[in-house]
């Protein structure tokens, strides 16, 4: 499938937006589209009763829509294509595109392609979103214009032409399988950590490395990637560009660059080192575990990208978290409440759990898809550590988690109809003068049970405060 290339004028050609969805991603490509001159139609397989914020931002101008579904007319017809790159390449209707003679893209695509400044990308399997904004409010605190987007649902065709607005991507496996595409990685990449995932998509673990290995793969010498010490496989990626390197959990050797953890302290190391911050003068909700290893690596980017330590350690300590991610929701006499939505990986809830100190734990878990991984070992940290755990009715990864757990005692697990019914069972198995927490941890993804994690959170959020008594944090 022939790729736009940043020579291509849209002027007066024909782009059909493959997908309007419910968040930013073809609301982006649209308005840059349209910005361009281009002839611009939008479909999508939603009616226009379920996209209503994204039809309002695109309301007035020169736009047409076949909502509803597809038509395969409009893809036969079209000189590009945009679509989400989370829609396969072999689908039929882009498959009629390219047979006759359209460009496929999508937005991330296009935004390779076209930018002509740094910009910083993150990877990895979890903790990307929260690591991509904690890098942006860093960059804010030292005066930078910045953004967060990509793969958190702001498109990075919004801002492409403005040179003083430097991006921050978060950046999933199938953006990274279209930056390779276009044989482009980020100025300044970060990759997290890799673990199993999307293996309802890729047919190997292998597969999925190789996407994510295109935050390195075509960096030069005169750009910078960012990787975990503590992990081989990944600190020894191959490549040319220069390496940051992080750590919480100790010091490296005495040349190496980068941020780690020494003796309590947050610590910046290049031609000098620069204690940044206390661990224990941290807010809570940045003292916890799953939090805490983020903010090395985004130490890392931000000064990669232009941040003085100064201002390292002011972002640090303001950062205020994102919703879905381990999300200290707020109280209910001494019960916690802790959205963790995003969590859509049986390793993300396992480490979720493990991040709790002791008290009881109610577990919501379930509600979506599975993506073809294995249940055993959150099953048997349950059975260890959960005094209930809550399921869904009919959902694939409720499913899963039910057969993991047979045999458990059938007190300890319950099963609601929806979320509303989920808390209100959670609430019950704890006392508000004794504590515990409940945790919506699914380990899996939003739909089909719920549209998508987003609004799964939302939901959970919603209900626990409409509790008389509840306190927010």
């Amino acid at each position: 499938m022939k790729l736009f290339r940043s020579t291509d004028s849209l002027r007066d050609r024909d782009v059909l937006i493959m997908g309007l969805g419910t968040k930013d991603g073809g609301v982006g490509a649209a308005l840059y589209s349209n910005s361009r001159g281009a002839r611009v139609t939008v479909t999508d397989l939603k009616d226009a009763s379920l996209l209503g914020d994204a039809l309002a931002e695109l309301a007035g101008l020169d736009i047409r829509f076949v909502l509803g579904g597809h038509r395969i007319e409009d893809f036969t017809s079209a000189d590009l294509v945009i679509r989400n790159p989370g829609i396969r390449r072999s689908n039929k209707f882009l498959v009629a595109a390219s047979d006759a003679g359209a460009k496929i893209e999508s937005p991330i695509g296009l935004f390779c392609e076209i930018a002509d400044s740094p910009w910083t990308g993150i990877t990895g399997t979890k903790g990307k979103s929260f690591t991509t904004h904690l890098v942006s409010h860093i960059l804010r605190s030292a005066g930078m214009k910045t953004v967060a987007a990509g793969n958190n649902c702001v498109s990075p065709l919004r801002f492409v032409d403005d040179d003083s607005i430097y991006p921050v991507l978060e950046l999933s496996s199938w953006q990274l399988a279209e930056m390779n595409l276009h044989r482009k990685s980020p100025h300044i990449g970060c990759w997290l950590n890799f673990f199993e995932d999307h293996l309802n998509w890729y047919d190997s673990l292998n597969d999925y490395r190789y996407d994510k290995e295109s935050i390195v793969r075509y960096q030069s010498p005169d750009d910078i990637i960012v990787l975990p010490l503590d992990d081989p496989t990944l600190s020894e990626v191959p490549g040319s560009s220069q390496r940051y390197y992080f750590s919480s959990t100790r010091a490296p050797s005495e040349n190496t660059k980068g941020c780690f953890v020494e003796d309590g302290w947050i610590t910046w190391r290049d031609t000098e080192v620069v204690k940044l911050i206390r661990r224990d003068s941290l807010p809570e909700h940045m003292a916890v575990p799953v939090h805490f290893d983020l903010i090395p690596p985004a130490v890392c980017c931000a000064v990669a990208s232009g941040a003085d330590t100064l201002s390292v350690s002011d972002g640090t300590a303001t950062f205020p978290g994102i919703p879905h991610r381990f999300q200290f929701a707020g109280r209910y006499g001494k019960i916690s409440f802790i959205n963790d939505s995003a969590a859509t990986t049986p390793d993300s809830v396992i480490r979720a759990i493990m991040n709790l100190d002791g008290g009881k734990l109610v577990l919501i878990a379930g509600g979506g898809g599975h993506k073809n991984l294995d249940y055993g070992p959150l099953a048997s940290i349950i059975r260890m550590r959960a005094h209930r755990v809550i399921l869904f009715g009919d959902d694939p990864a409720s499913a899963r988690l039910r057969r993991e757990l047979n045999g458990i005692n059938e007190d300890r697990l319950r099963v609601a109809v929806n979320m509303a019914e989920a808390v209100d069972i959670g609430i019950n198995c704890l006392d508000p003068d004794e504590g515990g927490t409940l945790l919506l941890s699914p380990g899996c993804s939003g739909a089909p049970f719920f549209v998508d994690l987003f609004e799964r959170g939302e939901q959970f959020i919603s209900c626990i405060k409409a509790l008389a008594g509840f306190e927010e944090l």
